[in-house]
């Protein structure tokens, strides 16, 4: 939840006068402090608590106009420190009977915040977007714990997106503008990769990745059955046959032992998912491309950006790499976007052309393409989050972390084994090998017993915890494959594992309370 402080609060809390008369604003005040709450103060205050601090100030203390002043800014500097602004939109409702307040719900409004007020007039005017100092409870709301945490991370680096994006709309260059070339740049730098394309989607990412190394109808791509679909879609798209490989029991990944054998005169590429933020076992992957020199491998990162493999990011095992940047994914913007990386430049100057409808020059088109360019808005949310991800991808790990502790410290003795909860709930903790990192997309747990998922997932649904299946059903079983000839028992580790996969609430700000409140309820139930 966001709160915005009315001037009065604010006075309240700065003026030493003001904090015995008026402790309940002061209470509040530390209360969203120390439970890490989003605190704001409208723009369009400033000013008057300018004023109103310099008017007090000089009432207290014979200073001058300047130093008066000086200290009103020291204060208002101060304060700023626990309190973000919320900007006044510019599609204010204007109630001209009391314009300051009409301002101040306008900014809550923007920012999906309650306003803490003790002006009487806005509590009669606004009810349902105020509240009075006195009726806020200080006691904690049960736990509720958001799945991604979207809101919390838009809130924590708001002002450098506004003004990202405030400079995109001022341009109105909202097709390849500047921002797009700079996202371009800051991806290389952080990956290490001679080039990256930025492009609409982690799916397009695919396509162009197929289309660059001349993927045709009746050609083969080997691929994992257990990931989300798209992997497979783009390859069925082209007219090309996915050929599905059983996974690795301990990763979920690809079962890169299993690959070999699979391979024929018209297979053209491998494409391992790095599921869940995990890379693949690329090194046997190296040795099957020197085996058969024509073969590529294209990795579908669309879960693992910022991963690494043998302390390398893993565009550095491959002849492409592809990522998403899909709202919940571990790097995400505010709608779709992905790329693709490489360190071919044939390969780069092909996919480059590919996303914009095949041309080399305007109207001038070599190859058929798509209209798969990432949007000047979506790469300048992106350039912002970027600058914080490392921070990011560190936090993400410290949750996997306390979660496997968690849950573990209850068997001990068990190393990465099944996890005797109790008689009749077994939980498998995910593995993390040691010469990879994971983006940690998701923790997923697996749990043992028929049907017993769905009635965990029940549970925790009802005591507010959410929960998601990634994936519940193999793509070999899936309908639109069926023309593939597949069936049930083909590839028995990817639907063993389907049956029993679950997700926890992954995001860099689950908190510790958090993880253990949720390990308790998996324990207990």
């Amino acid at each position: 939840m966001n709160y915005l402080l009315d001037n009065n609060i604010i006075i309240d809390i700065l003026s030493k006068a003001r904090n015995e008369q008026y402790a309940d604003s002061v209470k509040v005040f530390a209360y969203l402090k120390e439970h890490d709450f989003n605190i704001f103060i409208s723009s369009s205050a400033l000013d008057n608590i300018e004023f109103i601090l310099f008017r007090e100030i000089k009432r207290k203390f014979n200073f001058t106009n300047k130093d008066t002043l000086k200290f009103a800014h020291i204060a208002i500097e101060k304060l700023l420190n626990d309190i973000k602004i919320a900007k006044t939109p510019s599609y204010t409702e204007i109630n001209y009977d009391d314009i300051e307040d009409s301002q101040i719900i306008a900014s809550a409004k923007a920012i999906d915040a309650k306003v803490i007020t003790r002006d009487e007039e806005m509590l009669k005017n606004y009810p349902n977007q105020t509240i009075h100092p006195s009726t806020f409870s200080l006691q904690p709301s049960p736990l509720k714990i958001d799945f991604a945490n979207l809101k919390k991370q838009y809130f924590m680096y708001q002002p450098e997106l506004e003004k990202e994006m405030d400079k995109v709309l001022n341009s109105a260059h909202y097709i390849m503008g500047d921002a797009v070339k700079e996202l371009e740049e800051n991806l290389q730098n952080f990956t290490g990769a001679k080039y990256a394309i930025t492009c609409s989607s982690g799916t397009d990412a695919l396509l162009l990745a197929m289309m660059a190394i001349d993927i045709q109808p009746g050609d083969e791509i080997i691929t994992t059955p257990f990931t989300f679909i798209a992997t497979a879609e783009t390859i069925a798209l082209l007219g090309a046959k996915p050929v599905f490989v059983d996974i690795d029991e301990k990763t979920y990944n690809i079962d890169s032992t299993k690959i070999a054998e699979k391979i024929t005169d018209k297979t053209k590429a491998i494409i391992p998912v790095s599921l869940y933020g995990q890379p693949a076992d690329l090194d046997a992957l190296e040795q099957l491309k020197i085996k058969h020199s024509k073969l590529k491998i294209i990795i579908d990162g669309a879960q693992s950006f910022g991963a690494t493999y043998k302390g390398k990011a893993e565009v550095h095992y491959c002849d492409i790499y592809t990522t998403s940047f899909f709202p919940a994914k571990p790097l995400g913007c505010f709608g779709d976007g992905g790329a693709v990386l490489t360190n071919n430049e044939q390969l780069a100057q092909k996919m480059k052309m590919l996303r914009v409808h095949g041309q080399n020059k305007r109207y001038h088109h070599k190859y058929i393409g798509l209209g798969a360019r990432l949007d000047t808005i979506q790469a300048a949310i992106l350039n912002v989050k970027l600058k914080h991800y490392k921070e990011d991808l560190s936090k993400r790990q410290e949750v996997a972390q306390k979660y496997s502790e968690a849950l573990r410290e209850k068997e001990m003795e068990m190393e990465m084994e099944w996890l005797e909860i109790n008689p009749s709930t077994f939980i498998l903790l995910p593995s993390s090998l040691n010469d990879r990192t994971s983006a940690w997309a998701q923790y997923s747990i697996r749990l043992k017993g028929e049907g017993r998922r769905e009635k965990v997932q029940t549970k925790l649904k009802e005591a507010g915890l959410p929960t998601a299946i990634h994936y519940p059903k193999p793509l070999h079983l899936q309908e639109c494959f069926a023309y593939l000839g597949y069936k049930e028992s083909d590839f028995p580790i990817a639907e063993k594992v389907s049956k029993e996969i679950m997700s926890l609430p992954m995001n860099p700000y689950v908190s510790d309370e958090e993880i253990e409140y949720l390990a308790e309820k998996l324990i207990n139930l």
